[in-house]
């Protein structure tokens, strides 16, 4: 596993032999992820070469084709991420985030300059591909608000200093994007704000009720719409409605009892052909059941616990706040993403619609992604063994233990303890050794300089405070 990771690095290092390297990358975090590159790309195949026959003129590869163009542009994102300083991105941050509130205004006011699609205005065309400013949205946010709460640090413990703009922020971004509608990532941005701010130090009774407000807004954004409702309602009873509302989530269920422990085989699916909706999409988890069973499933959980485990690794031993936030806020993201489309595939929370990371079928959200890994695997090259601690003095109060301001000065990194050249213990001079150190509260003693001049006080000059009395001067103390 590790071997294909250093191979990949090893790519990275000639395509870019002059970028900043620091030290090596996270292997096992790396070789994850791509992992679930190659898993991701079978199964896209498996699970589309029968709707590609019906819908797109017989040709059984036309969704692989397109997704491989999008792992390539993907992979390129991620070579070009992984070697750059991730410090750079923060001067990007609030351009950033101002493009990104133009792009989803022109996609909620102007919706003939997007494309409409599963009753949603989401993507804007560019040539013969087409992009979601949404998808872009994630990780400008995540360095946007990583800047943001590290220039803050311990102010955030403040309700109008760092929760009341914080939440306007979020609200404002979250709104736009539950205009276009789309729901599934509207949760996505949410989770990835909270968790940061969370993180970032917030004072926890502040948190507490920022989620409890925030998760009434949601429930009433939620139920105000006619078929947001409707899938609230279709969960709570999904035989209400199995030809219309409920098809989708019925399909998927017989496909994931079909498949049993082991799964039918590779390709051997019979929901894909023409039953279970967006089979490549939004419901590939259940053709993963399907057709490997509770192995298959196993096997996808286990890679995005491992992906996990490493990226949060990442976070504590990032070398400043910036990095571990930003670190933070690229995991939450996928995890939480992926929760939100397995949980919805297997009716554990109402189905919403969100790609699963790097194995649905979607060109934006794949290289989006991929791109973040970079970002992550290059905070993983300048990670330190041993963060300084810095506790900043605020009139706020006490922080909890896992604030990352607690942890790490603002603005600056924290070199392990380890990496700092060991200083030799200083010798004593020949000429001082045997004397005792003069101390502050001894009056000064003039030593006569010789040849009629005037005293002088000893160490007011140079060396003069190491210099020796002369021999008929021994008997004075």
């Amino acid at each position: 596993m590790n071997a294909m990771a250093q191979g990949f690095l090893r790519l990275a290092t000639r395509v870019l032999p002059g970028s900043r390297t620091g030290h090596a990358p996270d292997y096992w975090l790396l070789t994850t992820v791509l992992m679930l590159v190659m898993f991701g790309t079978v199964m896209v195949f498996s699970a589309s070469f029968a709707i590609g026959i019906e819908t797109e003129g017989g040709n059984s590869y036309y969704f692989l084709t397109r997704q491989l163009i999008w792992v390539v542009i993907g992979l390129a994102a991620l070579l070009v991420t992984m070697n750059i300083d991730y410090h750079v991105w923060r001067r990007f941050a609030l351009p950033g985030m101002f493009v990104v509130l133009i792009l989803l205004a022109v996609v909620v006011l102007i919706p003939a300059a997007g494309v409409e699609a599963w009753g949603a205005t989401r993507w804007i065309p560019l040539g013969p591909l087409s992009f979601q400013p949404s998808e872009i949205a994630k990780p400008v946010l995540v360095i946007y608000l990583a800047e943001w709460l590290s220039q803050k640090g311990a102010k955030i413990r403040h309700f109008s200093y760092g929760l009341v703009p914080f939440a306007i922020f979020l609200g404002l971004l979250i709104g736009l994007v539950m205009l276009q509608p789309d729901l599934g990532t509207s949760a996505v941005l949410a989770s990835i704000g909270i968790g940061m701010f969370l993180v970032a130090g917030a004072d926890l009774v502040q948190f507490s009720g920022l989620i409890a407000t925030g998760g009434v807004a949601f429930l009433v954004m939620a139920l105000g719409a006619s078929y947001r409702r409707a899938r609230i309602l279709i969960f709570l009873n999904p035989d209400a409605d199995p030809l219309n509302l409920g098809w989708q989530l019925k399909q998927a269920r017989l496909a994931l009892g079909s498949g049993g422990i082991f799964g039918l085989g590779l390709g051997a699916s019979r929901q894909k052909f023409a039953w279970l909706p967006a089979a490549q999409n939004d419901a590939i988890f259940a053709v993963i059941g399907e057709e490997l069973g509770l192995i298959g499933c196993s096997f996808v959980l286990l890679l995005f616990l491992a992906l996990a485990w490493r990226g949060y690794r990442v976070a504590t031993k990032a070398p400043d706040a910036f990095g571990s936030l930003v670190a933070v806020g690229i995991v939450t993201w996928i995890i939480f993403q992926a929760a939100i489309n397995i949980g919805g595939i297997t009716l554990t929370i109402p189905f919403t619609g969100v790609p699963l990371p790097f194995i649905s079928y979607g060109g934006t959200s794949l290289a989006v992604s991929l791109a973040a890994i970079g970002l992550l695997l290059n905070v993983s090259r300048q990670t330190v063994d041993r963060p300084v601690l810095a506790v900043e003095d605020s009139p706020a109060g006490p922080q909890h233990s896992g604030s990352i301001t607690r942890r790490f000065s603002q603005g600056r990194r924290a070199p392990s303890r380890a990496s700092l050249p060991a200083q030799p213990a200083p010798r004593p001079s020949r000429r001082n050794a045997g004397r005792r150190e003069r101390t502050d509260d001894r009056p000064p003693v003039s030593f006569p300089s010789g040849r009629g001049s005037t005293p002088r006080q000893a160490g007011s000059f140079g060396r003069a405070q190491n210099r020796r009395p002369a021999r008929s001067t021994r008997h004075w103390k």
